[in-house]
């Protein structure tokens, strides 16, 4: 084989290769050694058959002890799933168990949180009750003192009344003492008038009186009426509050 000088060609440099021509030279090829024969006796078929053997029980406790060997993996394999089993069952209880605990003490917290509420609540209700009675007891001692006032007030008016009255009785009493006097002495005509006059005087007294009292008894039935109210109104009041607070 021998190469050309190189050519220049575009992207690079061509070389042109000529090879040596075929011959019909062929090496020679060194022949196997003849194999001896071997006379085959009793005793070393024997001994083949005990190699044999051998190299069979060797087979044979090279397949059991890879077999004890795969027996052992697959045990450790077993072993460590159990124990990798009990490892997370161990861990989830504890977890669980955890979780239980802090539920608990949440709920124990949210029950004692609740009842101090209830305390409170309890308590307020209990509070306004006291002050709604409070109030309400002011409320009556005010009513009755306004209605003690009220009566004495009215018992003087009555009291005045029933000496005007009685003034004026007795101012009539002297005007018919007067008008028998002058009947007596002046006749009978100016006496019928007189008289005339006085029982006027009188029927219209009555009337006024009557009038008088009429109106005192409306007006004691009105205010007795508006204090029965007041009260009701603000028993009412009283007994809703505290019904809204114990809802």
């Amino acid at each position: 084989m021998s190469a050309e000088k190189a050519k220049e060609s575009t992207g690079g440099v061509a070389y042109e290769v000529i090879l040596k021509p075929a011959s019909n030279y062929t090496p020679h090829k060194p022949g196997s050694p003849p194999k001896e024969t071997r006379s085959l006796t009793q005793e070393a078929i024997a001994d083949k058959l005990k190699k044999a053997q051998e190299r069979r029980e060797s087979l044979e406790t090279q397949r059991l002890e890879q077999l004890q060997k795969e027996r052992e993996r697959a045990q450790q394999v077993l072993q460590k799933a159990q124990e990798e089993n009990n490892t997370f069952s161990k861990s989830t209880k504890e977890k669980l168990r955890r979780s239980l605990e802090l539920n608990k003490e949440n709920r124990e917290a949210q029950i004692k949180a609740l009842q101090d509420r209830l305390r409170e609540h309890r308590k307020k209700v209990s509070d306004a009750c006291k002050n709604s009675e409070m109030v309400s007891k002011d409320l009556e001692e005010k009513i009755n003192q306004k209605f003690e006032k009220y009566d004495q007030n009215r018992r003087a008016q009555m009291q005045l009344l029933l000496d005007r009255l009685r003034e004026h009785d007795k101012h009539i009493k002297e005007v018919n003492n007067a008008c028998e006097t002058m009947y007596k002495t002046s006749g009978e005509k100016i006496g019928e008038k007189v008289f005339q006059k006085m029982d006027s005087a009188i029927k219209n007294r009555e009337g006024v009186i009557k009038a008088i009292q009429d109106r005192l008894q409306e007006h004691e039935k009105r205010i007795e009426e508006v204090r029965k109210n007041k009260l009701s109104v603000h028993e009412d009041d009283d007994s809703y509050e505290c019904v809204v607070d114990n809802s």
